[in-house]
């Protein structure tokens, strides 16, 4: 386990903004230890259960693409406690692998999900062979990558021929109403809610700033197509308030 990192000053949206402009993976990682006792519920009270539409959605796309396979093999990268590697692992016929590289996560995801494979690991550097899977997916995890363009260049690299990514993420709304409402939320309520349930509060500081900071939509798919992506599409759900890529090599 890699050494615990010190990511706190005492001004915690400061520390965030700092943590989303160096997108340490030590950093990252202690952030989601000590976020993890408290992740799933925190997640489906702070998206109103919407969350699990948004999964759904994603292993339901994934399923279409895999139609004509009867046993697709799919990695789930940044899996956090595994909930997407779950709704892959419903697909018939599918092996699901996950990785993440919180170990903390994965304890917990180990004890809801048995039958699944999870291994500790990170995005730019995966430990699976060239051309291993049909489907890899992440879901709201692609944002906290290190290096983003080594990482999506990890996932093209394990993908099949005809393979796809599937990767959901948090958006930012185009309407400006939407948008502003949004925000509020984001950068005012989302972190006090989170500190009622929770002891380590960084983690709802540091969302809004790295959603921000995130390419969307069309900047997105343009990464994706300039690390070897032969195609990349994405679709806005709820009120643009999240974001499914699916992009194929």
């Amino acid at each position: 386990m890699a050494k615990k990192a010190d990511i706190t000053t005492g001004n915690a949206r400061e520390d965030a903004r700092s943590l989303t402009r160096t997108k340490s993976r030590q950093a990252i990682q202690s952030m989601f230890d000590d976020v993890a006792p408290a992740y799933d519920f925190l997640n489906h009270l702070l998206s109103l259960g919407i969350d699990n539409y948004w999964r759904a959605r994603a292993s339901r796309t994934a399923r279409n693409l895999a139609a004509s396979n009867p046993d697709p093999r799919i990695l789930d990268v940044a899996t956090g406690t595994g909930d997407l590697a779950a709704s892959m692992a419903k697909i018939p016929g599918a092996k699901v692998t996950a990785l993440d590289l919180s170990p903390e996560m994965l304890v917990i995801a180990r004890k809801k999900y048995p039958g699944i494979t999870f291994f500790e690991g990170y995005a730019e550097k995966l430990p699976f062979e060239t051309a291993s899977f049909d489907i890899v997916s992440a879901g709201f995890g692609v944002r906290n990558f290190e290096e983003l363009d080594k990482g999506m260049r990890e996932f093209h690299r394990v993908l099949k021929p005809g393979g796809h990514a599937i990767i959901i993420e948090p958006m930012i709304p185009r309407n400006g109403l939407m948008k502003n409402a949004y925000l509020f939320y984001f950068r005012n309520v989302l972190p006090r809610i989170a500190g009622l349930f929770s002891k380590s509060t960084f983690a709802y500081d540091y969302l809004p700033h790295s959603v921000e900071q995130f390419p969307q939509a069309e900047a997105f798919t343009s990464i994706l197509k300039k690390n070897g992506f032969r195609t990349a599409s994405y679709y806005p759900m709820t009120f643009e308030t999240s974001i499914l890529y699916v992009a194929g090599k």
